[in-house]
C-alpha cells in the first residue's frame, strides 16, 4: 500500500497518505451522491449546487472515516505505542500501529476509541442536522452523514477480530483467560464467520438484483474473513520467533568482495560462482571495512561492453541506517524492518566492520526450520 500511495500531511506527527485506490471509491460515492441520493431527496437544485455539497459530503465521509482512525492513533501514541502512518484506500482507512498491545487494557482502550469518535462526530453531524432544516442542502448532507457515522460506528464494534469489535472482545478474553494466543483465535473465527456471512448475504443481493450492494457487501466480507486468517497467522508467527534474535539466524560466513574489482571478474567469479544476488562490499578483505552491497541488478544497469573497465565501487549501494540492524534485535523486528522498507537484505556492523548479513531468502529458510522443528 505504501508504494502506491500519495503523502498528503502529518497530523500530531503521524503521516496521512492516500492509497490510490482510494479514488475509485471516491468516484464511486461522487456519483452515488450526484447522480442518485441528492436528486432524489433535494429535486430541483441547480446543478452548481449539486456538484458543491456533492464534493464536500464526499470530503466530510472520508473525513469522518480518518477521524475514526486518529482517535485510535493517539490513544496508541498516549499508551507509548508509535503510529507511523494512516492510509486512506478502497475499504475505509488503516492506521499502521508499530506494535501490538502489550496488555488487554491497552488494546481495549485503543479499540473502543475510533466506534466512540464516529459516534461523537454522529452527534456533532446530527446537531447540525437539527439546526439547518430549513437549508435543504446543508440539512441532507448533514443528516447523511450523521447515519453513516452510526453505521461506521456500529459496524466497527461487530465482534470480529480485525474489527474494532473484535480487539475489544480479543481484550475481554485475553484479560479473563491470560492467553493471547487463544484469545487472537476465538475473536479471529469469529471475524471469519462474520466475513463469510457478508460474502453470503451479497451474493443474495447480487441475485435478487441489488448487484452493486452486493458486489460491495461481498468484497468487504472477502477482505474482514482474509485479514481475520492472516492476523491470526501473523501471531502464530510471532510466538514462533519470539525470544529468537539477529545473531541466531545472521550469515557470519560471508562471501565479500572489494570495491576496486571489475564488473567482468564480479560476474565470473562471484555471482556465476557462488549463485548469491548480492554480496557486501569492503575496501580491504583483511580489515573487512563495509562501504555497501553490489547485487545483479546495479550489474545489470551497465552495459555489458563496459563491464572490463567499470569497478564495483563505481556502481555499489551505499548502505543507509534502514539496512542496518543490531545482532540482539529480535528476529520479528528485523522481518518488519525489511518489509517496511521495502529490503531484501540487513547488515550487522562493529563500528565499521562487516561482521554479519541476513536476506530475505536467509529468513525464510529459519522460519521454516522452525515450523518444522515446532
Amino acid at each position: 500500500m505504501f508504494r502506491s500511495s500519495i503523502k498528503l500531511f502529518k497530523i500530531f506527527g503521524i503521516e496521512i497518505r492516500l492509497d490510490y485506490s482510494w479514488f475509485i471509491i471516491f468516484a464511486l460515492f461522487a456519483y452515488y451522491f450526484g447522480f442518485s441520493y441528492f436528486p432524489s431527496v433535494l429535486p430541483g437544485l441547480n446543478t452548481s449546487l449539486l456538484v458543491i455539497v456533492t464534493i464536500i459530503t464526499v470530503l466530510l465521509f472520508f473525513f469522518s472515516i480518518l477521524f475514526h482512525e486518529m482517535s485510535h492513533s493517539i490513544v496508541a501514541t498516549k499508551m507509548g505505542i508509535p503510529v507511523e502512518r494512516i492510509s486512506l484506500f478502497i475499504f475505509g482507512g488503516m492506521a499502521q500501529i508499530e506494535k501490538e498491545p502489550d496488555k488487554p487494557k491497552t488494546e481495549f482502550l485503543m479499540s473502543i476509541a475510533g466506534p466512540l469518535a464516529s459516534f461523537v462526530l454522529a452527534g456533532l453531524f446530527g446537531i447540525i442536522w437539527a439546526f439547518t432544516k430549513s437549508i435543504a442542502p446543508v440539512a441532507a448532507s448533514a443528516r447523511y452523514l450523521t447515519l453513516i457515522n452510526i453505521v461506521l460506528g456500529v459496524f466497527n464494534l461487530l465482534p470480529g477480530y480485525p474489527l474494532d469489535g473484535g480487539r475489544v472482545l480479543r481484550s475481554i478474553i485475553w484479560k479473563v483467560t491470560n492467553n493471547l494466543k487463544k484469545a487472537t483465535f476465538i475473536a479471529s473465527t469469529v471475524g471469519r464467520v462474520i466475513g463469510f456471512l457478508m460474502i453470503a448475504v451479497g451474493i443474495f443481493f447480487i441475485f435478487a438484483g441489488n448487484f452493486i450492494n452486493g458486489i460491495w457487501l461481498a468484497f468487504i466480507g472477502w477482505f474482514l474473513q482474509s485479514s481475520a486468517y492472516m492476523s491470526y497467522r501473523q501471531l502464530i508467527f510471532d510466538t514462533s520467533v519470539k525470544g529468537y534474535k539477529v545473531k541466531d539466524m545472521m550469515n557470519e560466513n560471508m562471501v565479500m568482495v572489494t570495491d576496486d574489482l571489475t564488473l567482468d571478474h564480479l560476474v565470473n567469479n562471484f555471482f556465476m560462482k557462488y549463485r548469491y544476488g548480492r554480496f557486501p562490499v569492503v575496501e580491504d578483505v583483511d580489515t573487512e571495512k563495509f562501504v555497501g552491497v553490489v547485487s545483479i541488478h546495479d550489474v545489470k544497469s551497465i552495459r555489458q561492453e563496459e563491464w572490463n573497465t567499470t569497478t564495483v565501487r563505481e556502481i555499489l549501494e551505499e548502505v543507509s541506517d534502514k539496512e542496518i540492524i543490531s545482532m540482539d534485535a529480535e528476529v520479528s523486528e528485523a522481518i518488519k524492518q525489511m518489509n517496511k522498507n521495502n529490503l531484501s537484505h540487513l547488515v550487522i556492523l562493529s563500528g565499521k566492520k562487516l561482521i554479519g548479513m541476513i536476506t530475505k531468502s536467509d529468513t525464510m529458510q529459519f522460519i521454516q526450520l522452525l515450523s518444522e522443528l515446532h
